[in-house]
């Protein structure tokens, strides 16, 4: 994944004011389906404003701030634990995209 051309930003956390990247686009969970196994928590993290990424190739840390956040695209192969949430998407302003594999 590369942060190029992303605006870079600060975010507050629990840890203190880090640096971010506050991409427009978010391209979520190809490898993990959050939309099926993790959707409270992905909400509990917009909620905060900011999710804390760890390279999975190198093991440093980068966080993402969702301030300029318009579109999700969610890659699934069950969206139904997601959309009790997408009145809270709709009201934070975040556009969504499912994508269904199967």
């Amino acid at each position: 994944m590369s942060f190029q051309g992303w605006d870079s930003v600060q975010v507050k956390t629990k840890e203190g004011v880090k640096p971010a990247v506050a991409p427009v686009i978010i391209s979520a969970s190809r490898a993990t389906d959050i939309p099926a196994f993790y959707s409270d928590w992905l909400m509990q993290r917009l909620k905060a404003g900011y999710v804390k990424w760890i390279n999975p190739f190198n093991q440093q840390a980068q966080y993402i701030t969702f301030a300029k956040t318009r579109v999700i695209v969610f890659w699934t192969k069950n969206a139904q634990p997601l959309i009790k949430h997408l009145p809270v998407l709709d009201q934070m302003g975040i556009n969504y995209y499912f994508y269904l594999h199967r």
